[in-house]
């Protein structure tokens, strides 16, 4: 009877996901596919905890929470492994002081000077997005601002 419940719950969830996706913006498709996912890992880690598998549930809740709220499941300031630098999860970067970078700031993040040429900043590009890519454990926040720049000096 459980079972049958949980599964009318996913057609449902599913059903008003389809629903949604139609005709929607896209940020609104966007947060419409992250509740629908918290809500489908959600009802899994129930099924879960339902069937006695309860550190599968437990995980499951987690990252359903963790999906939800759109933050992580760890506490703030635990150190990643694998990540350089002083970056933790969890914590935000500060935000911007201004919505643009300006010409003489996208050169100080470049480390170039001014006058540079388009080549030199593609090369102080690359070598920078290179050391500090997420996926070489970089920082998201770094390697935005450096693409950033050279799109300010590129135009």
């Amino acid at each position: 009877m459980a079972a049958l419940a949980i599964g009318l719950l996913v057609l449902l969830l599913l059903l008003g996901g389809v629903r949604l996706f139609i005709g929607a913006e896209p940020a609104q498709i966007l947060r419409a596919s992250r509740y629908t996912g918290a809500g489908l890992l959600a009802l899994i880690a129930v099924a879960a905890l339902l069937t006695e598998r309860i550190g599968l549930g437990i995980l499951l809740g987690s990252a359903a929470w963790g999906v939800f709220t759109g933050g992580s499941i760890w506490p703030r300031g635990m150190r990643f492994p694998g990540r350089g630098g002083d970056q933790t999860m969890g914590r935000k970067q500060p935000a911007s002081h201004s919505s643009r970078m300006t010409p003489a700031e996208a050169l100080r993040v470049l480390g170039l000077q001014e006058g540079a040429s388009a080549e030199e900043i593609r090369a102080a590009h690359r070598r920078l997005i290179m050391q500090n890519h997420p996926d070489q454990g970089g920082s998201d926040y770094l390697a935005a601002k450096i693409n950033e720049a050279k799109d300010v000096l590129l135009g």
